[in-house]
């Protein structure tokens, strides 16, 4: 028979024991999110690639519930639809335009499901709402862009290998066509040399004979004036032995430099290389000088008078002041280009832009009729946005403009100095019928008689 205090000890192990089991029950619930209030809201996917029930759910990093079910699409066209149940305290942060992406914990983790905060416009997701998902990134899709990168990089230097073969035999056919013209040429100047040498021992002979007085020219050499006559002769003749003597020395020059170790054209190339190389550091000079002396303030009123501007230095207002006008020399021409032909999104960026194909085509044909004048012209990209606050608008029309400028630069390989940015923002008092414009307008201020003159 159990004596009461056995009993009793009995009794104190069995309500520690549930004790610890409800304090263990209540610790796994709530690091599990069990006694936490939730709302449910749904994503789409066109993949779920290592997604689970049960997986985690984070929003801006923190963990907010769970992933309860996951609902395979009836068509092919249709997307998975994920049921996500998330506590309510990260409501707040959860917006209609907020992003869920499938992601992964470290290099070989398990995946979760992360949800970007939304902007600040947007309203709260509404329960049972659902939110875009972004598509995940697999690693078989990045092997899969490599192979095909290489692949077409191989093409290419199969396709560049002919090219290659054409030149260098266009090189030797060159050599060959050089060592042949000098050898031509060789004989005749063995014979210019030889009939130098002729010509400079008969007029020393002559010489000689008339300062001896042998011969008939020997009994006149009292005369002075045919004296100085014959010295006269003699001497050009002696200058025409060292011109010849210098042909000679210039032939056989060419022929040391074709016959070099280093190739038969190696004398030639490094005296081309090093000539133009002179020749563009004389370039390089002389346009720091003249850089220089567009800025020097004796000269700075010269320059401007005749239309040398720093067109980086000029700001919107100067622009719209018609600072490029002033001179009466140029004329403007605008062509005004609208952003939704223009641009699109830009998936890498949220809030950026980028050109599409068909407005690099529109860019393109814009451009064309101007491109025969932009040689001693200035273009000047104008950017335009009417959405946002005046330094939003300031940022997005410069962007734009610096997009179309970059385009046609490396498009047409046209000179960046004279090509401008000029961001005005929502100020388009010269646009089509006055309205407000919204994308780019390229400015093409050209010399009034080239603009005068027509086209053929």
């Amino acid at each position: 028979m159990a004596t009461p205090a056995r009993l009793a000890g009995v009794g104190v192990f069995v309500i520690a024991g549930l004790a610890l089991f409800t304090l263990g029950l209540f610790m796994i619930g709530d690091r599990q999110m069990a006694f936490a209030k939730k709302f449910t809201i749904y994503a789409e996917f066109a993949k779920i690639t290592g997604l689970q029930p049960g997986a985690i759910i984070r929003v801006s990093g923190a963990k907010a519930g769970t992933v309860k079910e996951i609902i395979p699409p009836l068509r092919p066209t249709d997307k998975f639809k994920v049921r996500l149940e998330i506590t309510e305290d990260l409501h707040p942060l959860v917006r209609t335009d907020s992003l869920a992406t499938i992601e992964t914990e470290g290099l070989v983790g398990g995946s979760f499901l992360g949800i970007s905060t939304g902007s600040e416009q947007a309203p709260p997701a509404p329960e049972n709402s659902t939110i875009a998902g972004k598509e995940p990134f697999a690693i078989a899709d990045l092997l899969q862009q490599t192979s095909e990168t290489i692949k077409k990089v191989n093409e290419t230097i199969d396709d560049l290998k002919g090219d290659v073969q054409d030149a260098v035999q266009s090189i030797s056919e060159t050599v060959d066509n050089a060592s042949q013209l000098i050898d031509d040429v060789s004989d005749d100047v063995k014979t210019m040399a030889s009939a130098g040498a002729r010509i400079t021992q008969d007029a020393a002979d002559i010489a000689d004979s008339i300062r001896n007085g042998e011969g008939t020219i020997g009994k006149l050499v009292k005369d002075d004036e045919l004296y100085r006559q014959a010295t006269a002769i003699a001497k050009n003749a002696e200058q025409i032995a060292r011109d010849a003597r210098e042909v000679v020395e210039e032939a056989k020059k060419a022929l040391n430099d074709l016959q070099s170790k280093n190739g038969p054209v190696q004398g030639l190339a490094s005296n081309f290389k090093q000539t133009m190389d002179d020749a563009r550091n004389a370039m390089s000079g002389f346009a720091e000088n003249m850089e220089a002396l567009k800025r020097n303030f004796l000269f700075r009123g010269f320059f401007n008078n005749r239309g040398y501007f720093n067109l980086e230095d000029i700001s919107p207002a100067q622009y719209r002041q018609g600072v490029l006008t002033k001179d009466g020399k140029r004329g403007v021409v605008r062509i005004w280009l609208g952003a939704p032909v223009l641009f699109e999104p830009d998936p890498d960026d949220a809030d950026g832009e980028r050109l599409t194909d068909a407005g690099k085509m529109r860019l393109d044909s814009a451009i064309e009729p101007y491109l025969p004048h932009l040689g001693d012209s200035v273009l000047v990209v104008e950017g335009y946005a009417q959405k946002g606050t005046k330094d939003e608008q300031f940022l997005r029309s410069h962007a734009r403009a610096s997009a179309a400028r970059s385009y046609l630069i490396g498009k047409f390989h046209l000179n960046p100095q004279t090509i401008a940015v000029m961001p005005l923002g929502s100020d388009s008092a010269d646009s089509p019928n006055n309205t407000p414009w919204d994308g780019v307008a390229l400015a093409a201020f050209i010399d009034r008689t080239a603009l005068a003159t027509p086209r053929k």
